[in-house]
Parts: structure tokens; C-alpha cells; sequence
């Protein structure tokens, strides 16, 4: 029996380092080995002088209205996705294929296709954070009730109860996307939690990094790393003085940079900004600290357990999924950086506490989110065949 081929859709280039693309490169590489055709849909395979032009015009829209400049980025990405999707699927003409969708606007385009006549598998994974809607009104995108907020309500509810399935990261996500659009309950839908690639390169040899904490993402309000320099700064009023590094870049670093001086704990910080391979950086340090408002699952938590690193995060979203509280790690509160830093002092000071944590964290690593462990979970849920 021949394969399937799969198509991955998304609105993401491959290189980079946010949970989707880590997510749809892990799948990749899982799903080649085993002997699959895989290729990547992105709108931006589209030829730069077709795109020059619109590219343009939503910049310069961008400057009287970011909502819609919004709107007419994501028209021209529906459009652009259609053309890739076209020319692949008349590239695998007569092949078994399944087209594996990274969110509801490229699930949106490959429908399209469906109409012109062509016949696949349609699968999507829900990556965002309560809704689109929700996220772009977080990054000031959108407002509530807008023209640019409705539009993603209105896409994510009709386009999903036309797949062939659903899958969902986390039980949390599954839960609130079911309740506001209960015409989901018709469709195959699954949980399976994300799982890291570990084809990553390491940090270079000119920046070596060792330290306490670290904490990997996107600056911006949603990530709050601001409060981690709360929480070090309260240490240091104890008399701990430990080191944070920070990696990644983003609209809040100058932000976190002012506060970590008003603070007084500049001198314990690095920020190293965007890092190709960020996730090599983490076994150089003791402990992962997270303090998103909200997290639909989390993978670069299952990244430092898999370096044996416990975990500080808040019991929001999926976090609660990944690991369990005072086992692999712990749940902390967003809003008493003083009770946090006796968390975080509780398990850097305690010796024994420390090495049972770490050793758990790895545990759960490899028992729970290993690639040969959920791998086979994953490619047998897009494809729909039975991979061992």
C-alpha cells in the first residue's frame, strides 16, 4: 500500500523558532523517517515580485489602521496559499495525499482546493492561545468586537466543522474551542501533546552561556518575562543572587531591559536576543522559569525537561498538563513575586530537592513527550494509518 504524501500548510516559514514551526519541523523529521513524503506549503514560496506590491500596500495601511492592514495582510496570505496549495497538490496528482493544517486560515485555503475539484485528507492542529481573535488582540491587531476580530471568530467557526479532523495540544484547548463552536462535536477530534525536534544546532563556541534560570521566548506582554524580574529581584532582597538569562527578542525588551535596571538586578540578566538553536542553550543552567499569562501547551517546557532542568511556570492554560506541581517542577502565581521567590530559593538551596526534581523532569521527558513516544501518535493521527 503506497503512503500518503503530506502537505503541510502554514503561514510560517520553516526556519524559525516559535511553537509552531518547532512543532511542524518535529513532524517533519518524524514522518520522513518512517518513510513519508513530506513537503511544506508557506505562503511566502510565492515569487517576491508577486508579493512585492500587496506587501506594500498593507504597510502602508498599517500606518492609519493596524486592524486593517490585519485584514488585508490575511487576504493576501489566503490568496498566496492557495496558489501553493494548487501547485502541489497538481504536482501529487493521482497520490493519496493528506494536507496537514498549521492553523484555520491555511485549513481555509486548502477548503478552497477542495472545491476545485481536488480530493485529500484535511487535518488541522489548533496552536493558538484561546482563539486567534484572542491573540491578535493581545498584539493590539485587533479590538474586541472589531471588524478584524469577528473575521477570525467567523473563519475559525466555519472552517473546522468541515475537516476530516481536529487535534488539539492540550485537553484545555480542546475544551474552550468545543464549547464555542459546538458543531465540532460532528468531527474527529484528538489530544496529543506536542513533542521538541532535537536536530538542533548548539549555542556557538563564542557564547557559552552558564547560569541559574533561563527562560526562552517571544518579549512581548502575553510571555511576561517582566515578572521573572520581579522574582529575582525579590531573591536578591533574601540574599540569593542568582543569574537569569533571557532568550529572544521582541517589542517588550526595551521594556524589561529599563525595569531590570529599576530593580537593581541589571547585573544578574543577560539578554541574548534571538538565538538560532535556543533550545541548546538550556542545559547550561539549573532551572526553566515561565510566566505566561497564557499557554495552549508550552513545548519549550518539554524541551528543558528533556535537559533534566525543573520547572517554574504558572497554572494557566496547558501548563498544568505537562508537568505535575512539586514533581517535575512548580506551579507558581503570577501575582506574588515574593511567595515565588521563596519557591525558586526553596529548590536552588535544597540539594536533595533539586536532584529529585531534575531526575523527575527527565523522567517524564522520556516516558511522556519523546519523540518515539509521540511521534507514531502523531503521523498515524494526520495520515489516519496505523504507524508503529
Amino acid at each position: 500500500m503506497t503512503r500518503p504524501a503530506i502537505l503541510i500548510a502554514s503561514l510560517m516559514r520553516e526556519q524559525g523558532w516559535c511553537g509552531v514551526q518547532t512543532h511542524f519541523r518535529a513532524v517533519m523529521g518524524y514522518a520522513r523517517q518512517q518513510g513519508y513524503e513530506v513537503s511544506l506549503a508557506e505562503p511566502y514560496l510565492v515569487s517576491r515580485w508577486i508579493r512585492k506590491l500587496p506587501w506594500l500596500a498593507v504597510r502602508l495601511l498599517k500606518v492609519f489602521s493596524r486592524e486593517r492592514a490585519a485584514l488585508l495582510h490575511r487576504m493576501f496570505t489566503f490568496q498566496y496559499m492557495r496558489i501553493i496549495l494548487r501547485k502541489n497538490l497538481r504536482m501529487l496528482k493521482g497520490r493519496a495525499v493528506v494536507i496537514y493544517a498549521q492553523d484555520p486560515l491555511s485549513a481555509s485555503a486548502a477548503l478552497a482546493m477542495r472545491r476545485e475539484g481536488f480530493q485529500f485528507r484535511l487535518v488541522a492542529v489548533l496552536h493558538f492561545n484561546i482563539s486567534e481573535a484572542y491573540e491578535y488582540q493581545l498584539n493590539g491587531l485587533a479590538s474586541e468586537g472589531s471588524a478584524a476580530w469577528r473575521s477570525l471568530m467567523r473563519t475559525e467557526q466555519e472552517v473546522l466543522p468541515q475537516l476530516d479532523k481536529v487535534i488539539f495540544v492540550s485537553d484545555y484547548m480542546r475544551r474552550i474551542v468545543l464549547e464555542r463552536n459546538p458543531a465540532l462535536a460532528e468531527v474527529q477530534v484528538e489530544v496529543i501533546p506536542n513533542f521538541p525536534e532535537h536536530a538542533t544546532a548548539m549555542p556557538s563556541a563564542n557564547q557559552p552561556v552558564r547560569g541559574d534560570i533561563i527562560s526562552i521566548g517571544t518579549l512581548e506582554p502575553r510571555k511576561n518575562q517582566g515578572y521573572l524580574l520581579h522574582v529575582l529581584a525579590e531573591a536578591r532582597r533574601r540574599g540569593y543572587i542568582y543569574s537569569l538569562t533571557l532568550v529572544g527578542d521582541g517589542p517588550s525588551r526595551a521594556e524589561w531591559q529599563v525595569l531590570a535596571q529599576q530593580l537593581g538586578v541589571a547585573g544578574q540578566v543577560q539578554f541574548l536576543g534571538y538565538v538560532t538553536g535556543a533550545s541548546g542553550l538550556i542545559s547550561g543552567h539549573r532551572v526553566f522559569a515561565h510566566a505566561a499569562r497564557m499557554e495552549s501547551f508550552g513545548i519549550v517546557l518539554v524541551e528543558a525537561m528533556s535537559h533534566a532542568l525543573p520547572i517554574f511556570a504558572p497554572a494557566v492554560g496547558g501548563i498544568p498538563e505537562v508537568f505535575d506541581d512539586g514533581v517535575e517542577g512548580v506551579l507558581w502565581p503570577l501575582d506574588d513575586a515574593p511567595g515565588c521567590a521563596e519557591k525558586l530559593i526553596g529548590i536552588l538551596e535544597d540539594q536533595q530537592a533539586f536532584y529529585l526534581m531534575s531526575q523527575a523532569a527527565a523522567k517524564r521527558y522520556q516516558t511522556r513527550f519523546a519523540p518515539d513516544v509521540l511521534g507514531p501518535r502523531w503521523v498515524s493521527a494526520i495520515t489516519g494509518e496505523e504507524v508503529a
